[in-house]
């Protein structure tokens, strides 16, 4: 028998007297208990006021448990708010283009290149410079060129346009040669003939003859002209390669530095962030590094130090470079 609650209670309201001498008997030894019973027995309303006491004791006990529980509910929502990873960010090693509007690439005619006016000296990227650096980047990195046979020329009826798609996108670096020290892709083991070697004459409705110049011959005048710093001119070689090729990488990556040294950076920029998304990677530094000089001539905050960032962590050849050229 303890001395409780249920107890005194019994105690106090229980009218069979061989029953509370029971309990006086159990606990006649313990002199707080006893004077607990006789004070119970001398006060009629003392079990009532010792109840409202102990129901007001157990209302504050709660209020103060469900205080509490408020509180460690709060903390625990602030710190599962502040410890929670933000969510991640696109970090694409190609070029970021999230703060920069890209225009789409056009193919310019005669009329277009008359009114472009070529960049100082000091602001231009010589061929000279695109030389050295080609060549540099080309001893730092181990090109791994996969080797390829030569496309057949057969009739196009011949050729399984799925067969060649999925040969295309499997290919990252591309067969490589060199035009006036110039590096370009040898398309030439990837695409079939659609041009004769010879010059082919057409007759166009008006009776004229137009002379089609096969790719590589078109691609050599590009380049001379490149070299020899005549922008315009190479441009329109360029772009007549584009309006056959959308996605060739020479045309794209010289056209873009030709537009650049014309100050056509909206231009420049859309062809050297083509050269991200087509299957050959022959230009992808170069293109990311160049690119890096026309966000700084086009005063693209943003996008210079978001690209800039990007070249720096790659570490690749142009990760020093990038990491001396500041924005002004």
């Amino acid at each position: 028998m303890k001395a409780n609650r249920a107890l005194f209670k019994k105690y106090i309201h229980t009218t069979h007297q061989k029953e509370k001498h029971l309990i006086e008997k159990k606990f006649v030894e313990d002199d707080f208990v006893m004077d607990a019973l006789e004070g119970y027995s001398q006060e009629p309303n003392a079990w009532s006021g010792f109840e409202a006491a102990d129901k007001k004791f157990f209302k504050t006990q709660r209020n103060r448990r469900l205080a509490l529980s408020a509180v460690g509910l709060l903390v625990s929502l602030l710190l599962g708010w502040y410890f929670i990873p933000a969510a991640p960010t696109k970090n694409n090693p190609s070029i970021r283009r999230d703060v920069v509007k890209v225009q789409a690439i056009k193919i310019h005619q005669p009329s277009d290149v008359k009114s472009m006016v070529a960049a100082a000296p000091n602001e231009r990227i010589t061929p000279r410079q695109v030389i050295l650096d080609l060549k540099a980047s080309a001893n730092t990195i181990e090109q791994k060129t996969e080797v390829l046979e030569r496309i057949a020329h057969i009739p196009a009826a011949q050729v399984e346009f799925k067969q060649q798609k999925e040969q295309r996108l499997a290919i990252k670096m591309g067969r490589e040669l060199f035009i006036k020290n110039f590096k370009v892709i040898d398309y030439r083991y990837y695409r079939k003939s659609e041009r004769t070697t010879g010059a082919a004459v057409t007759e166009n409705e008006m009776g004229e003859q137009e002379l089609k110049i096969p790719y590589i011959n078109l691609l050599n005048k590009a380049i001379e002209d490149f070299a020899q710093q005549d922008y315009k001119l190479a441009l329109l070689h360029f772009d007549e390669i584009l309006q056959t090729y959308p996605d060739d990488a020479n045309a794209l990556f010289y056209g873009g530095m030709c537009l650049y040294n014309l100050r056509v950076y909206e231009q420049a920029e859309s062809r050297l962030l083509k050269l991200q998304s087509i299957p050959f990677a022959n230009f992808s530094e170069e293109a990311e590094w160049y690119l890096l000089h026309v966000y700084q001539q086009a005063k693209k905050e943003a996008a210079f130090s978001s690209l800039r960032k990007t070249i720096i962590d790659q570490k690749g050849f142009y990760a020093q470079k990038a990491e001396n050229l500041k924005f002004n």
